[in-house]
Parts: structure tokens; C-alpha cells; sequence
């Protein structure tokens, strides 16, 4: 039999230790007269320096007397063997004081009764936030006196302690919270982390129920583990939320698992698990705050072309809601299109194409479609972006350029009004205006005459029709020069002896001095005023009626004659032509246009003609393009035709 050691000081201190567990350790063969022999097994207990004994493990009750529960206090030493208890007391308290390892053998009572040399070893451990120095040691029971067994025995229980240690020390210090919970839904163990996360010190969770020790967390705990007990599957990665602290002003968040935990098959509890994600939370929030108020879009696609995410902006850009299309194939979806309506391939999809570039993808103008089939114009910024198992995604950012368009265009527009009014004034003063004559023809008598239209000539010599440069002219009040040139080179033309008629816009008329102009220019030219009509659009003699009713007056003494063109287009009420002396009605283009086959406008121009007459004035039907309408025009009394089946516009050759 191994003889009785006394105190082995040959290690120094070693931190305290204060291992809560129940799981069986590892086993150590020995060798008796060279052959196997049963197993050793140690038995694994923890202690406070005043000799409470705070933990055995299971197995103890196997073979040593003292049932596991009662293991307490200085209960230990009446199993120790008469003759060694003195000096297992004496070892002990020399251990505490020097705070050294320990290493002893005494006979112990086992279950049976009989006393059974025991080898003991105690470790203290200090730190870990606990007060004084606690212990943790192995009883091993001894069959063998060989030296090399013995030998390995002792370097095998260093090694489990020296585990045990690293394993406590993890625990402890680790930024994770560990629970044991047992069936009863009481905590058994737990550790700093978790104490400090739930505000409580650690020892006084012990024994206490979970619902005493977190009430405010409990209502999302309880359901959890009581699954798990029921079930006996974990549950992991579950977000738990706790109240706002009224200090803070901010939330608290968790990550939460749940492991069943069985001893020997049988399930005695649960193991939890928890980790602070409140950083992580918030920068989420903060993240989900600016997503969801950013103007721009954002989506966000998986390595397939998948929608993974889509902000609000998106969504209220393109009409879809991210539910609708999450899962979804984007390019089919909002991009197969462009501003034109012409398809556009995946092939070609620049989009797509970011995916794999390292570099960011900017694009000024393109197109997605709504989802009312509408097209938005967009720009937009594409880069990669890693989506975990599906690969390289593809993170977008857009905005809608409709209004920024409508600006550049309207920019673009007033640039090109600035452009036609030095063109103008250019024409004016190089007198590059002309004048193209269309005849005029009698259907049923009558003279016939011409009406003179106007046009610009570029200084590459080509034709510049007047609804280019005339809107510019009457907005910037160009008009009125431009009235002028007509009107000079209207009865100049007239003075060969041809009729002509003249077109005058509404500003001018009411201008004092282009009657004394027309007046001039007709004793100038000794031209008979019988042969010249000028033209008005009915809205712009009807905008001012004063002006246009003086006008049409004065054109009668001068002995001019009014043609009030596109007629049936403005007002509804005909009152004014008892007031003017109108001599002709310009029947407009749009009901003379389908003439033989619009049944309604043949009803319109039946009732122009009726009314002319009524008023003592003649009709001229515009837009004649088919011998068709003219013959039919001729059965419904109208008095003259012109349009491209009579002649068209041709340059009035210079004087």
C-alpha cells in the first residue's frame, strides 16, 4: 500500500477555482503484475478555504459513502479514516494558509463500508471577481503501487484540472452569458457575464427562479424553455428585447439560445446562451432609419439577380412594393426596357454587369419601368456586393431624373429661345425673310388670288417654316418688325397686279400706327386695297375685341378686305360678325381634313357656309388635299379652296 504523503509545496500558487458542473470525467487504466486491472475514476469536487465543500461530482456516490447533497461543510473529514483525519486537516489547513497545490493520501469510508486508500489533489485559484481563494481537487481511489501507474495517474489529474481551469476562466471572462436553468425553472449556474447583463450578482441567482430574478425579460424567456423542456430541441439565435431604461433613454437587445442539457439520457435541464447585440441593434435601426428616408432608391440584389432589399424610396419610384418583389429576378421586373420602349437584353444589362466589376458602375441616363408599365428615366451608381452563400450581389442606388430632365429640357428651350432671337434679328436685318404664294381658287366665280406665307431664310440658304421662329417673335416682341416686313413686301407684291392675301398676328393689330403703315405703304405702291385681305386668326382678333373691331373698321375705309382664319376653332358665340366687316370665313383645316368620310364635319361645314352667308361673307376651305373633298366642298357652297391638290407654296420671285 502507497504510504501517506504530507503536503507537496513543489508547485507554487495557483489561482483560485470554483467549477459548477455535473459531467463525468475521463477514465485512467492501471496496470496490476502486468496486466489490466479495472479502471480508476477520479471524483471531481470544489471547495471554499473554510473547508465547504460546494460541489461533487455524480459519481461519488458510487463508492464513497457520502451522499452528493450532503457534501457540506467540514462534512467531509468523517469519512476520512480515524488515524488520518488529524492529518487530512492539518494538510488542509496548511494548503489554505499557503495558498500551495496539495497532494495526500488517506483512506476514506466507502459505500460499502469498508475504508479505501484515496489520493487527493487540491489546486487553489484566485481572481474572477470572487472573494478569497477557492479550491478545486480529485479523489482518486488507489488499487496499484506501481510507481509509473501512480505517475501517470498524477499527470492526468493536472491535466483535468489545468482544463477545468481554462475552461472556468473562459466562461468568466468571455463577452457570453451562461445559464443552467433546471426543470423547475430555477437557475443552478451562472456565470459573471450573464450576471452583469441581468443586473443581478451571481451568487444570488442560484436557486432563485428565473421569473424572480429577470420579471421584465421572462414573458419571452418562459415559452422558450419550455419548449425545449417539452421537446428537447434547441432553440438558437432569438432576439430578446428588454424595457428602456428611463437613464438611458435606449433599448436593450439580446441574442438568445436554448439547449437542452441531459445527464445519463435524461433531460434535467437547459442550457442558455446569451450575447449583447445592442451596438448592433442600433447601428441596424440606424441603418433601417436612413433606408427608409433617404430620397434616393436603394435595392439590393442576391449573386442570381434576385431582390434581396428595397428602401421606401424604390418603392415609390417604381411603384412596387419590396414584398412583391422580393425573390424576384430584377431585370425582368424593372429594367428590360429602354426610354424609348426598345428591349433591352440582360446581355446588355449594365446592372449585371457590376456584379462582377470591382470597380462602381455610374450611369447618367436610362430607364426602369414602373409598375403600371409606365418608363421612369434614372441614373443611377452599381456596385458589388458579397450576399454570403449566394456569392456577388449587386447593391443599386437610383433616383428618378424626370424633373431633372424637364429642367435641362426646359434649360435647353430657353437656350434655343435666346438662339432664334439673334437668328431673327439677324433675318431682319440681312432681310433674309421671303415670301411662298398658294393659290386660292373660286369654286362657284369669283377672282382668284394667292395667300402670301412666310418664311426664313438660313444663311445656309435653307427654309425655316414660321412656327420655328414666330412664337419667339411674338414673346420677345419681335413681332411687330416682323408684321412690318409682311406688310411692305405683301403690297409690293400686290402692286403687280395680283390679290393677296396677308397674314398678321394678334399683337399687332393692336398697335396705332400699323394701320398708317398699311395706309402708307398702299399710296406708296398706288395699289388698289380691293386686291389686298389680311388674315387674322379668329382667337387673336377675338383677345381683344376693342382693338380687333377698330382694326377691322379701319381696314374697311382704307377699303382692305379681313379674312377671319381658322374659323370654328375659338369662340362658341358668333355675335362679334354683326359687329366686323368680315369679307371672308377661313373654314379651318380640321374640318375640311376627312371630309367624305366624317360625317360631322361635313354637318360643320354645311353650318359655316349657312352662317357666311348670313353675314354677307364668303368661305375658303383650307387643307384641300383630294379631288374628292374639292367636288364635295363645291356641292356644299363653299365659295373658295386652296390646299396641296391645288398648288402648293411656292416662292413669290422678287421684284
Amino acid at each position: 500500500m502507497r504510504r501517506p504523503s504530507e503536503v507537496d509545496n513543489r508547485q507554487g500558487p495557483k489561482d483560485s477555482y470554483a467549477l459548477k458542473m455535473n459531467s463525468r470525467l475521463g477514465t485512467v487504466t492501471n496496470l496490476t503484475g502486468g496486466g489490466l486491472s479495472s479502471r480508476v475514476t477520479p471524483v471531481v469536487w470544489t471547495a471554499t478555504s473554510d473547508g465547504h465543500t460546494e460541489y461533487l461530482s455524480s459519481l461519488s456516490s458510487e463508492w464513497v459513502e457520502l451522499p452528493v447533497d450532503e457534501g457540506c461543510a467540514w462534512g467531509w473529514l468523517r469519512l476520512v479514516h480515524p488515524s488520518d483525519a488529524e492529518r487530512a486537516q492539518r494538510v488542509w489547513e496548511d494548503a489554505v494558509r499557503a495558498e500551495a497545490p496539495f497532494e495526500i493520501d488517506w483512506r476514506l469510508r466507502g459505500a460499502n463500508g469498508t475504508y479505501r486508500w484515496t489520493e487527493v489533489h487540491g489546486i487553489p485559484k484566485r481572481g474572477n471577481g470572487r472573494v478569497g481563494v477557492s479550491w478545486i481537487g480529485t479523489c482518486t481511489d488507489i488499487y496499484v503501487h506501481e510507481q509509473e501507474l501512480l505517475d501517470r495517474l498524477r499527470q492526468a489529474e493536472r491535466e483535468v484540472a489545468e482544463s477545468l481551469i481554462f475552461l472556468e476562466a473562459l466562461q468568466s471572462t468571455a463577452p457570453v452569458g451562461f445559464a443552467f436553468v433546471n426543470r423547475e425553472l430555477r437557475f443552478l449556474r451562472v456565470n459573471e457575464t450573464m450576471a452583469a447583463m441581468n443586473g443581478v450578482p451571481a451568487q444570488q441567482h442560484i436557486h432563485r427562479r428565473v421569473a424572480d430574478v429577470v420579471p421584465d425579460l421572462w414573458p419571452q424567456i418562459e415559452p422558450r424553455v419550455r419548449r425545449v423542456l417539452e421537446t428537447g430541441e434547441a432553440m438558437v439565435n432569438l432576439e430578446t428585447l428588454g424595457e428602456v431604461p428611463e437613464a438611458s433613454g435606449q433599448a436593450r437587445y439580446w441574442l438568445t439560445s436554448y439547449y437542452p442539457v441531459r445527464v445519463t439520457g435524461e433531460l434535467v435541464g437547459v442550457g442558455v446562451v446569451v450575447v449583447g447585440v445592442n451596438d448592433q441593434r442600433a447601428a441596424e435601426n440606424l441603418q433601417s432609419v436612413v433606408m427608409a428616408n433617404m430620397a434616393e432608391g436603394v435595392y439590393a440584389v442576391d449573386g442570381d439577380g434576385r431582390l434581396i432589399l428595397m428602401n421606401a424610396a424604390a418603392s415609390r419610384m417604381l411603384g412596387w412594393r419590396e414584398d412583391e418583389l422580393r425573390g424576384k429576378l430584377m431585370h425582368p421586373a424593372i429594367h428590360f426596357q429602354r426610354a424609348d420602349g426598345s428591349p433591352h437584353s440582360a446581355e446588355d444589362c449594365q446592372l449585371l454587369k457590376a456584379q462582377v466589376k470591382t470597380s462602381i458602375v455610374r450611369v447618367k441616363d436610362d430607364a426602369f419601368t414602373h409598375k403600371d408599365g409606365s418608363i421612369v428615366p434614372v441614373s443611377y451608381s452599381a456596385a458589388s456586393l458579397v450576399t454570403g452563400t449566394s456569392g456577388r450581389g449587386v447593391v443599386v442606388v437610383f433616383r428618378d431624373t424626370t424633373a431633372e430632365r424637364a429642367g435641362h429640357a426646359e434649360a435647353q428651350r430657353e437656350l434655343d429661345v435666346l438662339t432664334w432671337i439673334g437668328r431673327i434679328r439677324d433675318a431682319l436685318d440681312e432681310d433674309r425673310f421671303a415670301l411662298y404664294a398658294q393659290p386660292i381658287v373660286p369654286l362657284a366665280g369669283g377672282e382668284p388670288s394667292e395667300e402670301l406665307l412666310l418664311r426664313m431664310v438660313g444663311r445656309g440658304d435653307e427654309i425655316i417654316l414660321p412656327g420655328s421662329f414666330l412664337p419667339v417673335a411674338e414673346r420677345f416682341d419681335l413681332i411687330g418688325d416682323i408684321d412690318e416686313w409682311v406688310i411692305k413686301k405683301g403690297i409690293r407684291v400686290a402692286a403687280g397686279g395680283r390679290r393677296v392675301a396677308l397674314n398678321l398676328s394678334g399683337p399687332s393689330i393692336a398697335t396705332r400706327d400699323l394701320l398708317p403703315l398699311i395706309e402708307r405703304e398702299l399710296h406708296r405702291s398706288r395699289v388698289d386695297p380691293g386686291h389686298v385681305v389680311f388674315e387674322l386668326t379668329e382667337t387673336a382678333l377675338m383677345s381683344d375685341l376693342d382693338a380687333g373691331e377698330a382694326f377691322a373698321r379701319g381696314l374697311a375705309d382704307l377699303g382692305c378686305g379681313l379674312a377671319l382664319d381658322d374659323f370654328g376653332m375659338g369662340f362658341g358665340s358668333f355675335g362679334y360678325l354683326k359687329k366686323l366687316p368680315i369679307k371672308y370665313l377661313k373654314i379651318d383645316i380640321d374640318f375640311v381634313r376627312d371630309l367624305e368620310s366624317d360625317h360631322a364635319n361635313q354637318h360643320v361645314v354645311k353650318a359655316i357656309v349657312t352662317l357666311a352667308r348670313g353675314f354677307g361673307a364668303e368661305t375658303i376651305a383650307e387643307g384641300v388635299e383630294r379631288r374628292e373633298t374639292l367636288v364635295l366642298l363645291g356641292e356644299y357652297g363653299v365659295d373658295f379652296a386652296q390646299g396641296f391638290h391645288i398648288g402648293r407654296p411656292q416662292p413669290v420671285k422678287p421684284d
